[in-house]
């Protein structure tokens, strides 16, 4: 890779003198012809075909291909670096974690940003399932109720709006049936002595029973007959039992009283509110009553019509604008988890490629934040130039020219390169625009290179072949454009004539004329002491040891910072 280059070079080196040496010679062999003066010299020059390469001399540096200032970009406010665990110099394995923060907070919107993506995702299933089968019974069952509820209820009312006075007095006279039968038979147990006839009769076998246990109790006995025990105890239970008949038959005779007059009590209850009711139906109905009921009529329609509304939603479909939203919200939701587990994962710092730390910027407990540099990555195995362009010859520069590069490390290495692309934005430096354009590097695997390296770049900008040559010297500026001095053809020992031309590529020493000469032509290079614009040519700065001719009529510039030409 390196030899054939230098070999190109040699070549062109070599082309380039033979042709400032034929040039040379040709005009002192014309010379005799044209007239000299005291302040220039003239000479004579055929207008031959040949080839010319341009190219564009610039300084860069050398730059990982792979390389990244590394930041917890999707951090928000300011934490403190809890843990940094790679220095300078160490390499690193893509997806390595080489720093953290505090991720607590990040983790808990990550939560909420989850059940709120539940949330929509729920209310948009409401919306697009079809209802199950036990909803649809469920709503059904609350249509049938809150029908029952509004018969119940206008029922009511139209009892108290046309109440049925022969009902109302038919259960006033039942009442007072009812009450005086009750009145009777209460009187009834007050004086049935047949009841008390009992109780005297349970009350002397009380006190036989007692009377005899008493004298059984009291007998004489020794401690081991048991014959006598057990007669004691069976006598004992008779006591007990005559007793236990006595008190039930007591409280029987009270109970059955009570009731009666309870009965009684109840009576003149029911017989009151049948007489009051059939008062207010004969004087029109309360009219309390009647707008309690005409509310709870309007209370019962309105629970009807809402579940006869869920029925109905049931059975139709969802609004389409109401799904789009729902929709809508659901991937806003997903949008926002999908957010939040970036900025959870941006808590972790990790190696976006296999490489080496080259700096370390921070400590674990530096305060940092989204725009902190942590560290630089970069794979040391793949590199690149960088070349500085400046914009007055930046127009010349394209992807795909070759290019030579060499190091000031490495001053007798020589490497084959390629523009890879060029920049449409360049940056201030000083006065002038430069443009940062990259270069790619082959044959340099071997060598122990590092970033930052300067880098000597020549790229190669132009190439024609077959092309009209002429001295860069002969061209003269005029009227916004070139021109040439050509021998008077009708007085030879007359004034030259001026011929317009256009140009294109030049090396410095030859330019393309690509209109307004003929091969074979003759043209006058006139060589004046002490003032470079009487040459026709104007140097000017074309980057780092670079140099170009402005090019009349919107033509391209012509590039000198050296190469060679074949005439």
């Amino acid at each position: 890779m390196k030899k054939p280059l230098r070999l190109v070079l040699l070549v062109l080196l070599v082309g380039a003198l033979a042709g400032v040496g034929y040039w040379y010679l040709g005009s002192r062999a014309a010379s005799a012809s044209v007239a000299a003066d005291d302040t220039s010299l003239t000479q004579v020059v055929t207008v031959q075909r040949g080839s010319l390469n341009a190219t564009l001399s610039v300084v860069g540096s050398l730059q990982a291909v792979h390389s990244a200032d590394l930041a917890f970009t999707e951090m928000s406010g300011t934490a403190a670096l809890l843990s940094l665990d790679v220095g300078a110099g160490q390499p690193v394995a893509a997806g390595e974690v080489l720093a953290t923060i505090d991720a607590a907070s990040y983790r808990q919107a990550l939560d909420q940003a989850e059940t709120d993506l539940k949330a929509a995702e729920e209310a948009l299933a409401d919306l697009t399932s079809p209802p199950a089968a036990l909803e649809i019974a469920q709503v059904d069952v609350a249509v049938a109720a809150a029908q029952v509820d509004l018969q119940e209820a206008q029922a009511s009312l139209d009892d108290l709006q046309n109440p049925d006075i022969a009902d109302l007095e038919a259960a006033v006279t039942d009442a007072r049936v009812a009450l005086a039968q009750s009145r009777v038979d209460a009187l009834a147990l007050e004086q049935d002595t047949t009841a008390d006839d009992e109780i005297d009769e349970l009350r002397e076998t009380d006190a036989d029973a007692y009377a005899v246990y008493d004298d059984f109790a009291h007998k004489a006995h020794s401690e081991t007959d048991r014959d006598y025990h057990v007669q004691l105890l069976l006598v004992y239970n008779q006591m007990m039992d005559a007793q236990d008949a006595l008190v039930t038959a007591e409280l029987e005779g009270r109970l059955s009283l009570l009731e009666a007059q309870i009965a009684v009590r109840n009576n003149e209850q029911v017989l009151a509110e049948a007489e009051e009711a059939l008062a207010e139906a004969r004087a029109g109905g309360d009219e309390l009553d009647l707008a309690q009921a005409g509310l709870a009529v309007r209370e019962a329609e309105v629970a009807l019509e809402a579940a006869q509304e869920d029925r109905a939603e049931l059975e139709e479909a969802a609004d389409p604008t109401d799904v789009a939203a729902a929709r809508a919200e659901v991937d806003a939701r997903r949008l926002a988890v999908s957010d939040a587990e970036a900025v959870l994962a941006g808590t972790q710092l990790v190696a976006p490629f296999d490489g080496t730390v080259l700096e370390v910027y921070a400590a674990a407990g530096d305060p940092v934040d989204s725009s902190t540099s942590i560290v630089t990555v970069a794979n040391l195995k793949s590199f690149e130039v960088v070349a500085s362009v400046d914009e007055t010859t930046i127009r010349q520069v394209s992807a795909g020219q070759e290019a030579a590069i060499s190091f000031d490390a490495y001053p007798n290495e020589v490497f084959e390169g390629e523009v890879l692309s060029v920049p449409l934005q360049g940056t201030l430096q000083g006065d002038v625009t430069v443009y940062e354009v990259p270069l790619s590097l082959a044959g340099a695997e071997a060598l122990n290179l590092l970033v930052g390296m300067t880098a000597n770049v020549e790229i190669q900008v132009g190439q024609a072949t077959d092309a009209l040559l002429v001295p860069a010297m002969a061209l003269q500026r005029a009227n916004g454009g070139y021109e040439v001095l050509v021998p008077n053809t009708v007085d030879p020992a007359g004034e030259p004539e001026t011929v317009p031309v256009q140009v294109g590529l030049s090396d410095g020493t030859y330019t393309q004329v690509v209109k307004g000469l003929n091969a074979g032509d003759q043209v006058i290079v006139k060589l004046e002491s002490g003032a470079d614009e009487a040459f026709g040519f104007e140097m000017m700065g074309g980057g780092p040891g670079g140099m170009m001719m402005g090019a009349p009529g919107g033509g391209n510039p012509p590039a000198m910072p050296g190469g060679g030409a074949r005439p």
